[in-house]
């Protein structure tokens, strides 16, 4: 495969060191743009979209971490990688430029080796990342090529053939018989709904796999508030399947590494299936979440029809949805998918145990890492 010819914007304001990298860098292959201070330099960066940045931190204008910080609240440039240069060597400056994005921290004088050693370190970094991300998408565009044909036929059919019904005027419809056509549309309205959400979810989590930043951002949580908004949500839920959801909750003075919104997703998903394996005269749900100093575990055990081992595996894979015609779900297949996802991006392990007409457990275990 043919090497990428990468570009890298220079802001540097002394001149000398400015040409000369310029020079040196292009005798390597790279194209490259220059800027004398910060605000030329963010200029630069929406006309040029650099691959790379080299930046001097002390300039007249704007300085390097000010440009830095502006291009961190840009989602269009916040991810390009940042390598400063600089005469300060503080220690507590390196922290700095680094807490602000910058992928490297290169101290004056320096050879121009080293200098090149870090370019082709980060950018062989940057684009193996963008890579993994087009196979995802790619991965992605198909999975949904695929499942449209099968998963939006059926709502889709329901909805069109129940609204031709309302819609005819010869034929003379009872009161109960329009209800009952309006909660079919409805029904399938909302099963669209839920699988075109889930289908955003799913490529919304694959993306955040492949940000370095953000994976930090989202295993350096903390939420001491896990108490009440685990028992809101069961509260929810237990209103919504009109069933008694039993729990229990130890460690309630260690934190979640969830927020709402993910401890949320993952509980819906894990009963909702839990309700729906279960009979109507077999309905007993449990969920035990169990918070410690090294780890953070979430149990959801059911007393249903129970799973075949043999499709335990299978049933966390995007779109296979278990014994289809008996059980077929709303979501298109993807909500344990989804939340596999989410325990991945966590560096967690899901188990699940399961025996035909005794009930089956998800047990999810989140490693709590040092913050």
């Amino acid at each position: 495969m043919e090497k990428p010819q990468f570009k890298i914007l220079i802001v540097e304001d002394e001149e000398p060191i400015r040409e000369l990298l310029k020079m040196e860098l292009e005798t390597e292959g790279f194209i490259t743009d220059v800027a004398a201070n910060g605000a030329e330099g963010l200029e630069k960066v929406k006309s040029f979209r650099p691959d790379l940045i080299v930046c001097d931190v002390m300039m007249p204008v704007m300085d390097g971490f000010t440009m830095q910080e502006h291009l961190s609240r840009d989602e269009n440039f916040k991810d390009i990688p940042l390598i400063f240069l600089t005469a300060k060597s503080d220690k507590k400056d390196i922290r700095f430029g680094k807490s602000i994005g910058a992928e490297d921290y290169i101290t004056k004088p320096f050879e121009f080796e080293d200098l090149l050693v870090s370019i082709n370190a980060k950018l062989k970094k940057y684009y193996d990342r963008k890579q993994t991300l087009n196979a995802r998408l790619d991965e992605i565009r198909k999975s949904i090529l695929y499942a449209i044909p099968h998963e939006f036929k059926n709502p889709l059919s329901t909805m069109n053939g129940f609204l031709s019904l309302l819609l005819d005027k010869d034929y003379q419809k009872t009161e109960q018989e329009l209800n009952e056509f309006l909660t079919y549309v409805k029904q399938s309205s909302d099963r669209l709904y839920r699988l075109v959400m889930n289908f955003l979810k799913l490529a919304e989590l694959e993306i955040t796999e492949t940000d370095e930043n953000k994976i930090k951002e989202i295993r350096s949580f903390r939420n001491y508030n896990w108490r009440t908004e685990f028992e809101t949500i069961i509260k929810d839920l237990s209103e919504k399947y009109s069933v008694e959801i039993n729990y229990t909750l130890e460690g309630i003075n260690f934190p979640s590494p969830f927020d709402y919104n993910t401890l949320n997703t993952i509980l819906i998903e894990l009963i909702s299936n839990a309700h729906k394996f279960s009979p109507p005269d077999r309905i007993h749900i449990s969920v035990h979440a169990i918070a410690e100093p090294n780890f953070f575990e979430l149990i959801v055990e059911d007393k249903g029809r129970g799973i075949p081992q043999e499709e335990i595996e299978k049933i966390l894979e995007p779109f296979y949805q278990y014994n289809r015609k008996y059980y077929e779900q709303q979501g298109g297949g993807l909500g344990l998918s989804i939340v596999k996802k989410l325990v991945q991006i966590y560096n967690g392990k899901i188990e699940i145990e399961s025996e035909i007409d005794k009930g089956t457990k998800v047990k999810i275990i989140i490693p709590m890492e040092e913050v």
